[in-house]
């Protein structure tokens, strides 16, 4: 056997192969939360405790799940409008919004940490 034909039945073999791989390849997950509901279950707890983990560093400052003490100056977060709080992150990270500390931390999160964050603290109650 010569090397032309084996060479050519591993091309033959994967190009008859790899339309099957990419079907049976599940689909990325979606990556904005207008997608959420196209999520399987177990994406859609891997992005809430994804949010969970990235919001606790937010509770020295804003409380246990985002509820500050009642008589605390820091707003609270829980509960609010997910799209009010990704705005507002948005707007601390461009400098859109000014403040002694959050534009600088708005800084180090991605706009897929902030939109986890926001969901998460928007489902607190």
């Amino acid at each position: 056997m010569t090397l032309a034909p084996r060479y050519l039945r591993g091309v033959v073999a994967g190009v008859c192969v790899a339309p099957a791989l990419a079907l049976a390849q599940p689909a990325s997950a979606p990556a904005g939360p207008a997608e959420a509901g196209k999520l399987t279950v177990e994406a859609q707890a891997a992005r809430t405790m994804q949010g969970r983990n990235l919001a606790a560093s937010c509770a020295v400052c804003h409380g246990t799940d985002g509820k500050p003490p009642a008589d605390s100056p820091i707003p609270l977060l829980a509960g609010r409008q997910q799209a009010e709080l990704v705005e507002l992150m948005f707007n601390f990270k461009n400098g859109k919004r000014s403040g002694t500390v959050m534009p600088q931390i708005a800084k180090g999160y991605s706009d897929a940490q902030i939109l986890a964050m926001a969901a998460w603290f928007a489902d607190q109650k």
